[in-house]
């Protein structure tokens, strides 16, 4: 399971840290394809996204603050400049580590790009006391908030910005482009290459969004794929189709996604088991393996346990030989146990 963990781990924090999007239920879609033989997508089995009320596209709410306590004060969003709205508190451990990032983005694009830290959430019901609680932390902060800083007007902010783009979490940014519009909402320490490409005009929404329900979707049906391969009947069957979904049409670029699939199968504990889902895990393995042009000792064991599995016992051996060589000295021995079971001396 901790392998699997990991896996996934990375390959959510390649995607935008937006809140969990609601998916409509199946129950709700037409299943006319269904009923006439047609190949069945993830989007059927796991519903359509639906997006936040305050999203990519949007206008961009109206700044409230009570009072900026560091930096140039800004009273609207001015055509033909992007700015950075953030959202942190004094007692958020993320957003403190966030500071020197958002400090060396808003030096390197100080001419075109106003960076904004709204504080939020702080906890503290008296708005003066708040104030002086905040000015206090940021002196203390010095370097490491090189932008402007602001205390949100009561909760005007998190009630403006954050609730209705399903943020329940910090620190949380948007990008605001040149035209007011949000461009990209995310944990701040993603967002450079979107800050990029929208400063460049390179930015497209209508990518982002189908960008977004996409992975939001692969999300949602991988969920759904580590709750039923552990059931029985219809929810069994149904992460079957799933995993076979992932690997073919979501997780190809993604080797944490593929291992994370291939791992779950074949390590499950479950009677209903058989040799299609070896073989599934066999096609996901050898692809992450392929991505990583065969240098990962991980998914190399991966893919020597999914060969095993479907008997291609020299593959096990190769592969697991050179998973041993790249493995850190910690890890060798339970490599080395599985290589002697391929070998058949375990």
């Amino acid at each position: 399971m901790k392998r699997t963990m990991t896996a996934i781990a990375g390959l959510c924090a390649g995607i935008s840290l937006l809140s969990t999007p609601a998916l409509a239920g199946p129950e709700d879609k037409d299943h006319a394809h269904a009923e006439k033989g047609q190949t069945q997508t993830l989007e059927d089995i796991v519903g359509e996204v639906e997006l936040p009320e305050l999203f990519i596209g949007s206008n961009a709410p109206e700044l409230q603050i009570a009072k900026y306590v560091k930096g140039d004060s800004v009273q609207q969003f001015e055509e033909g400049k992007v700015y950075v709205v953030e959202f942190w508190a004094t007692w958020c451990g993320p957003c403190i580590a966030a500071f020197p990032h958002l400090s060396e983005l808003q030096a390197e694009y100080k001419d075109s790009v106003q960076f904004i830290g709204v504080n939020v959430w702080e906890g503290v019901e008296d708005q003066a006391e708040r104030i002086e609680k905040v000015e206090n932390f940021v002196k203390e902060q010095g370097d490491r908030m090189s932008y402007t800083v602001a205390v949100e007007n009561g909760s005007a902010m998190a009630d403006t910005w954050m609730k209705p783009a399903g943020q329940n979490g910090i620190p949380a940014a948007f990008i605001v482009d040149g035209k007011g519009k949000i461009a990209w909402v995310g944990h701040p320490m993603n967002m450079d290459d979107s800050l990029e490409s929208v400063i460049e005009g390179n930015f497209s929404a209508d990518q982002a969004i189908k960008d977004y329900k996409k992975q939001s979707i692969m999300m949602a049906g991988y969920r759904q794929f580590m709750n039923g391969i552990r059931a029985q009947g219809d929810d069994f069957a149904q992460a079957t189709t799933i995993a076979k979904l992932l690997v073919k049409d979501y997780f190809q670029d993604e080797p944490g996604g593929l291992n994370a699939v291939a791992w779950t199968l074949l390590t499950s504990e479950n009677d209903e088991i058989s040799e299609k889902h070896y073989s599934i895990a066999y096609k996901a393995a050898k692809r992450a393996c392929e991505v990583t042009e065969w240098e990962d000792w991980m998914l190399l064991d991966t893919y020597a346990l999914a060969a095993h599995k479907v008997g291609k016992s020299d593959e096990a051996v190769k592969w697991q030989s050179k998973a041993i060589e790249l493995a850190p000295e910690d890890k060798k021995a339970d490599l080395e146990a599985n290589l002697a079971m391929f070998k058949g001396e375990g």
